[in-house]
């Protein structure tokens, strides 16, 4: 008997340790500036317990037509154990349409290419277990013109320049 309640002690400590599995973290709805990386945080804290499933968004606005790259990092303590799982990740334009979507993502760049101007959502959906919960940084950063478009546009600026001057 007494190895009994010895045996159930342990298991109920176990299951207040980790939880039950089932918990629902805190979602979390930010604006986004371009260029600058936003913490999504799922860790625990001495008030609120916020890992468990999550589905956060953030927006940001184009002023102009432009592509941007999406960057995801974990911010896992180890990557022996695995405590945050993005398992999908979409983007929608202002009237909500979706424009692109992927699971398994986290640690990677995503370019999104030929957007007009206008206000994205970039969606998140996932699982930050483990005793500590877990978090992620986000960074939406403006793609610039590529050196070679440059190069071409001042050598046609040049071309035109120097044949106007020969015609005359």
């Amino acid at each position: 008997m007494k190895l009994l309640k010895r045996i159930s002690s342990a298991i109920l400590g176990l299951v207040s340790l980790f939880g039950l599995g089932s918990a629902t973290a805190v979602n979390y709805n930010v604006d986004l500036t371009l260029g600058q990386t936003h913490t999504f945080n799922h860790l625990h804290t001495d008030t609120y317990d916020y890992s468990g499933t999550f589905t956060d968004t953030g927006t940001f606005e184009l002023t102009n037509a432009g592509s941007v790259n999406v960057s995801i990092a974990d911010n896992e303590l180890t990557s022996v154990v695995d405590l945050l799982s993005v398992s999908a990740f979409t983007v929608y334009d202002s009237s909500s349409n979706a424009l692109f979507t992927t699971s398994d993502l986290v640690n990677t760049v995503i370019p999104l290419s030929n957007l007009a101007a206008g206000v994205y959502t970039l969606q998140f959906v996932g699982d930050a277990d483990g005793i500590f919960g877990a978090a992620y940084d986000v960074t939406v950063s403006a793609v610039p013109l590529p050196a070679a478009a440059w190069l071409f546009g001042t050598a046609l600026i040049g071309f035109t320049i120097f044949s106007s001057r020969r015609s005359v």
